[in-house]
Formats: structure tokens, C-alpha cells, sequence
């Protein structure tokens, strides 16, 4: 799930920075901003780049022969803002916190310890704020 979320973020960012791109220009994109350490494969790219349409965060702005030319939208930007990041990850938060609290006899003290500090500090600075 994370990694979906960070390649749709990817995929988004690079839209909204270089303006409209087909596919493979996002993937050589994201080959040359991670210096090669990582290329997106079609299987992973095409799908997103569906869901991302789907969902109207991008529209396909231009069609030449084969190629789309995806474009981010309005909407694609909103989810670009700090605010719906935070959103999304305080949701993932949740579950997590969720499946700590199912399965919480599983847990050594040292884990718990671990947790309730991170918590406490988290607490202290939502108060502080």
C-alpha cells in the first residue's frame, strides 16, 4: 500500500514539475532522479498511471500514434498538498495502531516500552501545538 501511495506521488510530483509525459518519460524519469538506482517497470507504471486517471488525478492531455501524454489535474495537485499526505499517512497510522492493539500479546516489554514512548512523544507535541 505505501509503495503504491509513494510511486502515485512520484508519478504526480514529476507531473506537475515537468508538465505532460508518456509513460516511458516517467520512467526514465524516475531512473535519472534516482540515479539509476531505480526503474519503475511498465507493470508497475501503467497501472498507476490507470488508477491515477480513474481517479482524475491526471487526464491524457494529448494522444500521438501509441503514445498517451499524461497531465496532471487539479485534483492530482491537492493530493501533491501537505495537508492530504498527512491525511493519508495519519489513515495508515490508525490501521497500524489497529493491528498493534489485535495483536498486542505478541509484544515483549522491550516493544512496549518502545511504543508507549513514541506515543507519549507524540502526545506531548500534538499538546505543545
Amino acid at each position: 500500500m505505501r509503495r503504491r501511495r509513494r510511486l502515485r506521488h512520484i508519478i504526480l510530483s514529476i507531473l506537475s514539475s515537468k508538465g505532460a509525459m508518456t509513460g516511458a518519460q516517467i520512467m526514465r524519469e524516475i531512473e535519472r532522479v534516482t540515479q539509476g538506482f531505480w526503474k519503475p517497470s511498465p507493470g508497475a507504471i501503467y497501472p498507476t498511471l490507470d488508477k491515477l486517471l480513474e481517479e482524475g488525478y491526471v487526464v491524457i492531455s494529448k494522444v500521438d500514434g501509441a503514445q498517451k501524454f499524461y497531465e496532471i489535474t487539479e485534483l492530482g495537485r491537492e493530493f501533491l498538498s501537505p495537508k492530504h499526505q498527512l491525511e493519508t499517512i495519519i489513515e495508515e497510522v490508525v490501521s497500524d495502531l489497529r493491528f498493534i492493539m489485535e495483536n498486542k500479546d505478541e509484544l515483549d516489554q522491550e516493544l512496549k516500552d518502545k511504543l508507549k514512548k513514541v506515543l507519549q512523544e507524540v502526545m506531548s507535541s500534538l499538546d505543545r501545538s
